[in-house]
């Protein structure tokens, strides 16, 4: 399991990072948002550990805006952390608040819930869709894989799996990006949101023999994003 921790304290940083890595986690650091945003469209970190020190924007503004772009379990952790900052941290997105300093054990069990309770919704999410297959392209909802042609195999996010799946069901039309939103991420809002060709590129990194021409996931010009067998 992969941790993100983001906090623009050197020091905490690494104590954390030790203490992650004894107990056999694989962890990132990201000192900024750009540079945690960086490491998140990756798309292999399974929790972020969110510190309320960041140079460049408001530990809570980053719990926000990492919330309506990343479907990964947060863990914000603050000095002393007085209730209204803590509910706060809560309605922007945080799935769980740790007063600064804290006892690693705790810290650990807190790590250990989270991912529990997400685990357990991604068993009831994925429990729905049903596997699918279209041209040479097959989609495996049990381990959130798609299978390409005879041998070739890529792991999925949650968010890939279900974008993906979206487009497979509905190969040959043309869905918005207003559309996808609303139906992968339940949003409404859209102006400022580069969700979709985020995720999209990292769909044809994927599963297109040539990402920088994809011949599967194709965006009509002002409409949107086709999928073609």
């Amino acid at each position: 399991m992969r941790i993100l921790i983001t906090s623009g304290e050197l020091m905490q940083s690494k104590m954390t990072r030790f203490l992650l890595e004894e107990v056999g986690y694989s962890v990132e650091h990201a000192a900024t948002a750009y540079q945690a945003e960086h490491i998140l469209d990756r798309g292999n970190i399974d929790l972020i550990l969110l510190d309320e020190h960041c140079p460049d924007i408001g530990g809570v503004s980053l719990c926000q805006k990492l919330r309506s772009q990343y479907h990964i379990p947060i863990i914000y952790t603050a000095e002393n952390c007085p209730v209204a900052e803590r509910v706060m941290a809560l309605k922007m997105g945080a799935d769980d608040v740790l007063p600064t300093p804290y006892n690693p054990h705790e810290l650990l069990a807190r790590i250990e819930a989270v991912m529990r309770r997400y685990g357990d919704e991604s068993i009831r999410l994925f429990s729905t869709y049903q596997p699918i297959a279209v041209g040479e392209l097959r989609l495996d909802p049990v381990q959130r894989r798609v299978v390409i042609g005879d041998n070739r195999e890529e792991l999925l996010t949650e968010r890939e799996f279900q974008l993906l799946y979206y487009l497979v069901q509905n190969a040959r039309c043309v869905l918005s990006s207003r559309q996808l939103l609303q139906k992968i991420w339940g949003m409404e809002d859209i102006t400022e949101s580069n969700l979709v060709p985020v995720y999209i590129g990292r769909l044809r990194r994927k599963i297109e023999p040539n990402p920088v021409k994809p011949k599967h996931i194709v965006r009509v010009r002002d409409l949107g994003y086709s999928y073609h067998p």
